[in-house]
């Protein structure tokens, strides 16, 4: 499977069979794909052509990728632990390409909770939005990762997150034009692998 950035929370995941695409703006360009995984409702997608367009909560498949989407804020849903409520809604998506266990968290504003972490299990690659512009703040970007313990964990949101690494813990990462996973058996087992992708 190959992972391309496309800016923002755009990314490209291309398996043997299948292409699924997140959050595709004008900005992204032209894309091809069999599946389009928006995490916001009302969010101001561009049309993949032939592509399948998911945008809410539930269960899903779509040439033998199972697609589990589950309903989260853009904002905490503490009034004691932020002002100003609960946010939009978004969606975090959990998905798989080639065996490989994706979860892309969309526009998450909060920490998830221990029932949610469960429900989204063993996840391989995680997309964490980080920078400025993020909804969830380095310290609660932070408790995600470290709750739901991916192998790879790919920023997103920001035009150069290699600048944030360090707020999320990370002393050293890779960077890459595209990031290629021949299989879940590449995958670390013990030490986490940051991964910094260049906006395609």
């Amino acid at each position: 499977m190959e992972i391309t950035w496309h800016g923002k929370t755009c990314f490209r995941f291309k398996g043997d069979r299948v292409a699924v695409v997140t959050n595709p703006d004008k900005d992204a360009g032209k894309l091809k794909a069999d599946v389009v995984l928006s995490s916001l409702p009302k969010g101001d997608l561009v049309e993949v052509e032939d592509a399948r367009v998911f945008d809410w909560p539930g269960e899903y498949e779509v040439k033998d990728v199972p697609i589990i989407g589950f309903r989260a804020w853009t904002k905490s849903k503490s009034k004691e632990e932020e002002e100003g409520g609960e946010g939009e809604p978004t969606v975090i998506y959990y998905f798989e390409v080639d065996g490989v266990k994706i979860c892309h968290l969309g526009f998450l504003g909060h920490v998830l909770t221990s029932d949610i972490v469960k429900k989204i299990g063993d996840v391989d690659v995680l997309l964490v939005s980080v920078g400025e512009d993020s909804n969830l703040p380095a310290k609660k970007a932070m408790e995600v990762i470290e709750a739901i313990e991916p192998r790879i964990v790919i920023p997103m949101g920001t035009k150069n997150p290699g600048s944030f690494m360090k707020d999320l813990g990370a002393d050293k990462f890779e960077e890459e034009e595209k990031y290629v996973v021949k299989g879940r058996s590449s995958l670390p087992d013990e030490n986490r692998i940051f991964v910094v992708l260049k906006h395609t």
